[in-house]
Parts: structure tokens; C-alpha cells; sequence
């Protein structure tokens, strides 16, 4: 495995998913999201009912982040905020019925789209595509396993007040709105 080969696959790899995620939602007639959202998004329908430390910690995303993403996500009507049942201070999130339909909507126009392009593509080609799901799931998870690794190792920042600054002259620690 040499290094040229290994950007060669990085960059296509890259290409590709950023092609397919912009071309799904403008083939059904959906406005794309911002990558950070999209990724948010995709926790939340991936797991329903987490919350945003939950949803930060699955993606690699600091909570500060994710928040501003649930923001605009709810304000497109694309996710539910709702109350923990046991835990009134924790917020859940859902994906909203809206995201759901969108989101059958895209996947129908990405695999017709995929489909499209695979057909002029040599028997050979398509087979070696195919074949190369399982690694490619293996690859993916490698790729988030590394990122909450990395998440690990630079936490997210805090507020902290240096020594000898009095709580006035502390910087004000923003609300989380969940």
C-alpha cells in the first residue's frame, strides 16, 4: 500500500460522496444541507431519541456544533426536539416526519443515479464495485472509530476562568438550548 495509491483512493472516495450528496437532493427536489448538518442529521435518523452529547460523541463533533446544527435542522422542520421522559433537562431527537420522507426521496434519486451511472460501466467494473462493499463498510467504520478517537484526544474546549479572575471578569459560559 503506497502513499500515491492510498490519496488517489482518499480523493475519489471524497469526490464521489460529495457528488452523490449533492446531486440526491437536487434530483428530488430537495435543498442540499451543509455537510456538518447532513452528518447530524444522519446520527440523529441512525438513532433516534439521542441527544446532542450522544449524537457530538457518535460523529466526532463538539456538543457546541452539533447544537447549532439541531437548531437549524428544527428551524427547516427536519428535526424533533422532545424532553427525556426521565430526565426533563436532557432534549431527545427525532427525525421529523418531513426528514423521513426526504430522506426516501433522496435515497430513491441517489440509487437511480448510481444505477445510471453504473449501466455503461464494463461487467468487470461493477462486479469489483460490488465487491467492494464489504471493505467499504469496513472502511467507513475504521474512519469514524479514528475521528472519536481524535475527538478523545483534543476534547472540546471549556470556559475556564483564568486564576485570579473574579466570576465577574470571567468570560459568560453560553446556554445550551438542549
Amino acid at each position: 500500500m503506497d502513499d500515491t495509491s492510498v490519496r488517489e483512493l482518499a480523493g475519489v472516495l471524497h469526490e464521489l460522496a460529495w457528488r452523490i450528496a449533492r446531486l440526491g437532493p437536487a434530483k428530488a427536489g430537495v435543498e442540499p444541507l451543509p455537510s456538518s448538518e447532513l452528518a447530524v442529521l444522519r446520527a440523529i435518523m441512525d438513532r433516534p431519541g439521542s441527544s446532542v452529547s450522544e449524537v457530538a460523541a457518535q460523529i466526532a463533533m463538539q456538543s457546541s456544533n452539533v447544537s447549532a446544527a439541531v437548531r437549524s435542522l428544527a428551524e427547516r422542520g427536519l428535526v424533533d426536539k422532545r424532553q427525556h421522559q426521565h430526565d426533563r433537562r436532557i432534549s431527545v431527537l427525532q427525525p421529523s416526519s418531513r426528514a423521513l420522507a426526504e430522506r426516501e426521496a433522496i435515497d430513491d434519486a441517489v440509487l437511480g443515479t448510481v444505477t445510471a451511472a453504473l449501466t455503461p460501466l464494463a461487467p468487470d467494473s461493477v462486479a469489483a464495485l460490488l465487491n467492494a462493499i464489504p471493505a467499504m463498510r469496513e472502511l467507513t467504520r475504521e474512519v469514524v472509530a479514528s475521528g472519536r478517537a481524535a475527538q478523545v484526544t483534543h476534547p472540546e474546549p471549556r470556559n475556564v476562568r483564568q486564576p485570579g479572575a473574579s466570576r465577574a471578569s470571567a468570560p459568560a459560559r453560553p446556554r445550551s438550548p438542549t
